[in-house]
């Protein structure tokens, strides 16, 4: 990998933990598309990671269609970073003890208001694992001209 892209590599993971908020975008069983605002944790690797309800949108549609898109982008500085992957409910996988603990610290950093889940059934909750398969890292902030420097695509290790 050439300095440019381990740079560029650098820069959206970095990008991808200091955020706690993204978009998630799947598929119904009947091909309607719906997106919704999702908290998450992720790793070095690119997983992320988010909690949800079994009776939820998003849930009937990973179980209909498991490849989902990911989107993470601030108003502030032009970047945005865009996944493409798997997911997969891990709730009984033996590590997912860690992962819902982080997912929980991410929902209870908000001093002021808690998120909409914790108002809802905590026993109908799962933890989602979505494994990228296609990353995109956008920066338009610092990028030279012309698209070739402003896109680029992560390679999955």
């Amino acid at each position: 990998m050439d300095a440019e892209m381990e740079r560029a590599r650098a820069d959206a993971l970095a990008f991808l933990k200091r955020h706690k908020t993204g978009v998630l975008a799947t598929v119904s069983a009947e091909g309607e598309a719906h997106a919704s605002m999702i908290y998450y944790t992720a790793d070095d690797a690119f997983n992320v990671f988010f909690l949800t309800l079994m009776n939820s949108r998003k849930y009937a549609g990973i179980t209909a269609h498991p490849q989902v898109a990911f989107t993470i982008s601030t108003p502030e500085t032009p970047q945005t970073l865009q996944i493409e992957g798997m997911a997969t409910d891990i709730s009984l996988d033996r590590e997912v003890g860690k992962r819902k603990d982080a997912i929980l610290e991410v929902l209870h950093s908000n001093d002021f208001f808690s998120p909409p889940i914790f108002k809802l059934d905590p026993a109908m909750s799962v933890v989602v694992w979505i494994k990228p398969k296609w990353i995109r890292w956008a920066d338009y902030a610092f990028a030279k001209e012309g698209t070739d420097h402003v896109f680029k695509q992560i390679p999955i290790e």
